[in-house]
């Protein structure tokens, strides 16, 4: 018998990768490719995450600063803003009243403001800080400054008293009303320029409007004519302190029927 090979024949060409092995190889390929971009992109939100290399628009908080100082003070104000997004950046500000440190810096810092009231006018003065880029063209922002300067302005009512007293014990009762026709705190306090026997003051301090008893009396006064004295109201810092109130007694001889001769 003469042997036969079975499904053995004469060696054929290599095989072919075929399309499908072609397609999945390029597939791979942009897989790959996409990890790549996604992981610098995702790189770069770590950076951002962590404070290192901050871009983008400054931002500031607060972005608006608000502060009073009574008129006359002489101590600065002091207030502060944090720079939290951004990158390098000057500052500037065309207020003579603000003054700042550091007038340079990058993102995550604290700008120190002070505030001077001295020279200011009594009324709401505005200002601002500027934050530029080192780059004159880049982002900029601002944060306003707003700065009053109060102005409390004493006013005592009546401007003056005035007494007759028709008997040897006469008492009088009266009430002065203290009250701030401006803005901010009024402190007084009250007391009389001589200290006569004769005027007496209850509530002689306070704070805001108020209330001021006066008590006048001619018991105890040994001759007849007209007596004068002045109550002084003082409110420090106020417009029209101190306030003088004059106050007039008059003690008279009186004939047999209780009626001046």
């Amino acid at each position: 018998m003469t042997a036969q090979r079975i499904g053995l024949g004469p060696p054929g060409p290599p095989p072919s990768w075929g399309p499908v092995v072609v397609s999945l190889a390029a597939g791979l390929i942009v897989l790959l490719g996409g990890l790549f971009v996604n992981g610098c992109r995702l790189s770069k939100l770590l950076s951002r995450s962590t404070g290192e290399g901050d871009t983008g628009p400054i931002v500031v908080n607060p972005a608006v600063v608000v502060d009073s100082a009574l008129a006359g003070e002489t101590t600065p104000h002091q207030a502060k803003f944090a720079v939290t997004q951004g990158s390098a950046w000057f500052a500037t500000t065309g207020s003579a009243w603000i003054h700042m440190a550091p007038t340079r810096g990058s993102a995550r810092a604290t700008v120190q403001l002070s505030l001077d009231p001295r020279g200011l006018t009594p009324g709401l003065h505005e200002g601002s800080v500027k934050l530029q880029e080192h780059d004159s063209t880049g982002p900029s922002t601002a944060v306003d400054v707003k700065f009053r300067i109060q102005q409390p302005i004493l006013k005592v009512d009546p401007g003056s008293l005035s007494y007759t007293a028709q008997t040897d014990n006469s008492v009088f009762h009266d009430t002065l009303a203290v009250s701030n026709a401006g803005d901010g705190p009024l402190v007084w306090t009250a007391t009389t320029q001589n200290h006569s026997s004769w005027i007496a003051l209850a509530d002689t301090a306070g704070r805001g409007a108020g209330k001021i008893a006066v008590q006048v009396s001619n018991a105890g006064l040994s001759y007849f004519g007209t007596f004068t004295e002045t109550i002084i109201v003082t409110a420090p810092g106020a417009k029209n302190s101190p306030a003088r109130i004059n106050v007039t007694l008059r003690r008279h001889r009186h004939g047999g029927d209780g009626t001046a001769p």
